[in-house]
């Protein structure tokens, strides 16, 4: 193969071509699986913003109704009997394309989830607490689902799991699922694991986002619950020098 220009060739071979070709192969190998895991991150960021900001607007306008959201929906005087009340009304400040309020433990399966359960944040596929999300779901237009908690966190407050890109997975606490709850003040929080919602204040930062281990809580099964509030200060539960969403493995 001959390369003419200026009055001078340059030839090369065969092999060479063959080598050159082959070391360009093995860079991008070694360089391709960073640059995917690091896009895919971003995309999780990405996400993950979206969906706080889309919330925490809904409890704003959800605040302006009610004098006190988790009264009114958790305390003795609760609109009605049934746990689910909160997320039918908390659907009407989205665009909703499939609903279903229904108080089961499968409710994941009934909406479309390849399983019954979120995946814990430690490593491996544990499940995460199912009484986490079966009082009733909602999928919006954009892809995200939210499910209700009931009045399961301390028994007197609302809480619900926000899932950034619905049933496309990895349907794992920490990466695309993260919990919340509604303070005494009508605002949005994201779950310490710990939470002291009577002041509205992290009491500590329970280490119930962990990556490297499994059933790491109070409670095993809900290993995973204080992510949002890590991923929403963007700080790594593991080196409070790096930022959240770098250090995702």
């Amino acid at each position: 193969m001959c390369f003419r220009g200026g009055g001078t060739s340059v030839a090369f071979t065969l092999s060479e071509v063959l080598i050159t070709l082959g070391i360009i192969g093995v860079i991008a190998a070694l360089t391709m699986p960073a640059l995917i895991s690091n896009h895919r991150k971003k995309v999780y960021e990405t996400q993950f913003k979206v969906a706080h900001s889309l919330v925490s607007q809904a409890v704003d306008q959800l605040a302006e109704e009610k004098f006190d959201i988790n009264m009114f929906y958790c305390g003795t005087t609760r609109r009605d009997a049934t746990e689910n009340a909160f997320i039918k009304d908390f659907a009407k400040y989205f665009q909703v394309v499939k609903s279903d309020y229904s108080n089961l433990t499968y409710l994941l399966t009934r909406l479309g989830y390849p399983k019954a359960n979120f995946n814990q944040s430690g490593p491996g596929w544990n499940n995460f607490n199912p009484d986490a999300h079966n009082n009733g779901a909602i999928f919006l237009n954009n892809g995200m689902m939210i499910a209700s908690s009931g009045c399961w966190w301390r028994s007197i407050y609302v809480d619900f799991i926000v899932d950034t890109n619905g049933v496309k997975g990895p349907n794992k606490f920490g990466y695309d699922v993260f919990y919340f709850q509604i303070g005494k003040d009508n605002r949005l929080y994201p779950s310490s694991g710990n939470y002291d919602l009577q002041s509205n204040t992290n009491a500590t930062m329970e280490k119930c986002c962990n990556f490297k281990q499994a059933n790491t809580c109070s409670i095993p099964m809900d290993t995973g619950v204080s992510c949002a509030l890590y991923a929403v200060q963007n700080i790594s539960p593991h080196d409070t020098g790096k930022g959240y969403w770098e250090s995702l493995p």
